[in-house]
């Protein structure tokens, strides 16, 4: 589940209402070929809804002047960004999948489990790609 690292790493300046049309269409492509029934784009609705909320706590200030280029920022607030963003992801993701109060513990495992796998995937593709900067 790479395709959370898109709407991570989105640029804050854009307008905010294309972002969430482009994010509830990524998540409608993914559960038209899935067959997910729309939890793909309510999951990545609620992300992109979200991330600005995570991108104020994780970046303070830098984030309120809007002079914030989030590929360019350090690792650690970095991968702090991704796992905050995918757990929230996969919580609402599994939440509607499995749709049952009775399977909360397993939703949690499941959450826990997936979003182990994709935040280390998505710190490698985030090591591997990400620009040099110039000292």
């Amino acid at each position: 589940m790479v395709y959370i690292l898109f709407i991570i790493l989105y640029p804050v300046d854009n307008n905010r209402w294309s972002f969430m049309f482009i994010a509830f269409a990524l998540g409608l492509l993914l559960d038209t070929f899935q067959n997910t029934g729309g939890a793909h784009a309510a999951a990545c609705i609620t992300l992109a809804f979200i991330r600005p909320v995570w991108l104020k706590l994780v970046y303070g200030e830098s984030y309120l002047m809007k002079n914030l280029k989030i590929i360019r920022t350090p690792i650690d607030r970095l991968l702090l960004l991704t796992v905050l963003s995918v757990i929230i992801h996969h919580l609402v993701f599994f939440s509607l999948v499995i749709f049952n109060t009775s399977q909360i513990l397993y939703t949690l495992k499941l959450t826990l489990s997936v979003g182990i796998a994709t935040i280390l995937i998505a710190s490698l593709f985030l090591i591997i790609f990400k620009p040099k900067v110039k000292s």
